[in-house]
Formats: structure tokens, sequence, C-alpha cells
């Protein structure tokens, strides 16, 4: 039987981990696992924890939510390793992604059940990524979104989508991929590995995590009724019949812009004035039980 290293961020969920790893406590010796449970206590904890644990555990379980995960896979470096993962976060769109449920006791199953999937990373500039990296406006909708307190889950983007909206004026960029240059003042870049970003929304809806490339969402900028007639038909893909919407595959994209832009990666902010950026994915880079 593996053992486990359980990795648990009590502030994932806006707090609500901290309920589920006291769950795990008396669950998981109850399932006569063989394990170890620890607590984040500061960010970027878990990349550290990951990296103290990656020699020593069979499976390393996330309990925490894609920003969690973010920092075990930055931990990791590279190095292989076999990930399980109990989501418990705001967005949750690797769990989305990868068929795993909120409810414990079915994730716990999955975990035990040992299925496991070899999956691609993405590596941008020196910061790997697991599910997807956006450019210009969803970026400032992460930025807006770490200043919401009083909402949880879905509500928490769908909120800071609308509060963006009227402020924000897209950057001129420079987008290179297959040989090809692509200069506009694009709405959003998405570079995905999964399906969806922001608790659902399902910017590239046929997206598969083990296929060597990625999919890129390309939005042009458009008025802001058609943003926002769009922005339901994000949540079923069907944004994609849009002409002013754009999906390609490609395992390799370059960002330029002198003027800067804004992106993330996972949810997690990583510049508002980024003047350079290299995208690629790295072939079966984990393994996730699922």
């Amino acid at each position: 039987m593996p053992n486990y290293y359980f990795i648990v961020n009590p502030a994932a969920g806006r707090g609500r981990c901290f309920h589920l790893g006291k769950q795990l406590e008396e669950r998981l010796p109850q399932l006569g696992l063989d394990f170890l449970l620890e607590y984040t206590c500061a960010p970027w904890d878990a990349a550290k924890l990951a990296q103290k644990a990656v020699n020593k555990f069979d499976v390393l379980v996330v309990v925490g939510g894609d920003g969690t995960l973010h920092e075990v896979v930055n931990g990791l470096a590279g190095q292989k390793a076999t990930l399980g993962l109990l989501p418990e976060g705001s967005g949750n769109d690797f769990a989305l992604a990868m068929n795993i449920p909120s409810d414990l006791e079915q994730a716990l199953q999955i975990l035990l059940r040992d299925r496991r999937r070899s999956i691609d990373l993405g590596k941008a500039n020196a910061r790997y990524f697991h599910n997807g990296l956006g450019i210009g406006f969803d970026a400032w909708v992460v930025n807006q979104a770490l200043k919401v307190s009083k909402l949880r889950g879905n509500a928490i983007y769908l909120y800071s989508v609308l509060r963006t909206l009227f402020s924000y004026r897209p950057a001129l960029l420079n987008m290179f991929y297959d040989g090809q240059v692509h200069t506009k003042d694009f709405f959003m870049l998405t570079i995905a590995n999964g399906i969806s970003l922001g608790g659902g929304f399902r910017l590239t809806p046929e997206a598969q995590m083990d296929d060597k490339r990625f999919d890129v969402c390309i939005i042009e900028n458009m008025p802001k009724l058609s943003i926002l007639k769009n922005l339901i038909k994000v949540y079923n893909g069907k944004h994609k019949n849009d002409p002013r919407v754009q999906i390609i595959q490609t395992p390799r994209v370059q960002i330029e812009s002198e003027q800067g832009f804004a992106i993330h990666a996972d949810g997690e902010l990583l510049s508002l004035n980024e003047k350079k950026l290299t995208a690629e994915i790295v072939p079966h880079a984990i393994e996730v039980i699922y």
C-alpha cells in the first residue's frame, strides 16, 4: 500500500479548508492509511513541503484549490511525482477537468482507487502551471478578486468580472506561434492546459491535459455589450462560435508588448506589467490520481 503525504492549506476556500483538514485527521486513521498530514502556515509553504516530501512519500495529496496545487507543482520544479487532490478552493477548475468531486468521501474513494494519468504542465518563463495562464482581462479580474472578502466560490469571479469590465483597457500585444505573428489589442488570451478558468469559465472546452499542446483562446477586443452577451456563453463553451473568438492548438506561445500586460497562472497573479512571456508545454510532467 502506498504512503501518503497530505498538504493542507487552511486558508483555501476562504478558510473552509481548515475544517476539511480537521475532518481528515479523524477520517484517515479509520481508512487504515499510512500517512502524514501537515498544514501550510504562509504563502509558498505548500511548495516547500512538497520539495521535502517528494522523495519520501509515494503520493502527495493536495488539500486545497488551484492556488495550492500551483504552489506544489512549482515546488516540485520538474521532478516526477504522483499527486492526489481533495479540492476545496474558490474555483477548483483542475478538479473539474479531472472529474474529482468536492465531496470529501467521494474524493477519498477516488484517491484510494489509485487510477493514474500522466498529464502535461505549462511553463511560463520560470513558472510552472497545471491548468491555465491568462493574459489581459482575466488577469485584471484575478487582481480584483484578491480584494473581495465577502463572497465565496464562483460568485467571487463573476463579481470581479463585472467590476473589471468597465475600467479595463486592452494593451497592444505581439503574439508569436507556429511561425506566425499577430499584433492586436486583444481583449484577452488564455493559454490553457485544462478546460476552464475562474471557477467554470470554459474558455477552452475541448482541451486535453495529455495531448502535448496548449489550447489557446484568442478573444479580440469588442464592445462591452458584446462581452456581456458572450459571458453566459463561456460557461458552456458556445463563445467559440463568435467570429471574434479563435481557439488554436500549439506547444509554444510567445507574447511581447512595449505597453506591458497583466498575467496570471492558475489564478495566481504574476504581474500587472509583464513585457515578454514565453509559454511552453512540458509533456507528461506529473502523474495525477483521478
